[in-house]
């Protein structure tokens, strides 16, 4: 008597397969909404933090200097529109680098400065000033603090009482 050996594939089945790209499709198309949003609030956590440490570098400056890095009450900034100014010494803070804050901030999205008007900003006359963060992709309202009356949807802001209008 023969003894016959049936040989047992292993392996997963077209329908199997299409289960299993099926499920992870939808786990994907769930997940990528939340990530992207997470994404959004840790650039505007870096932000806030950017605002912060330029206002406190600006009021150490004023405070032994007695005004602050003047731009002749034109705007400076890293967008086209203002300058295409870097982050060092030169940049779009005259004087502020390297003695009260190593670097000057850079947006944490790789869109901005975009090709015309929108980045990082900053006028000053001197007495008064303001620093501008303009995306376009932020929503702030009025209850934020660095909520900019100028720019009420797409700016943050920090500013002396003087510059908060401008």
């Amino acid at each position: 008597m023969a003894i016959t050996h049936t040989k047992k594939t292993s392996g997963f089945t077209i329908i199997e397969m299409l289960i299993v790209v099926t499920i992870l499709s939808m786990l994907a198309g769930i997940l990528i909404p939340i990530l992207d949003g997470e994404a959004s609030n840790a650039r505007d956590a870096r932000r806030a933090a950017d605002l912060r440490t330029v206002s406190a570098a600006l009021a150490n400056y004023y405070e032994r200097t007695g005004a602050y890095p003047d731009t002749g009450g034109t705007w400076f900034g890293d967008a086209p529109t203002y300058g295409s100014m870097g982050y060092d010494a030169t940049g779009y803070i005259p004087g502020l680098v390297p003695n009260y804050i190593s670097a000057l901030p850079k947006d944490p999205d790789q869109n901005f400065p975009s090709a015309t008007d929108k980045g990082y900003m900053y006028r000053s006359d001197g007495q008064s000033y303001k620093f501008v963060i303009d995306t376009a992709q932020t929503t702030f309202y009025t209850s934020n603090p660095f909520y900019d009356p100028s720019r009420p949807i797409t700016g943050w802001q920090v500013s002396s009482p003087g510059g908060y209008n401008w």
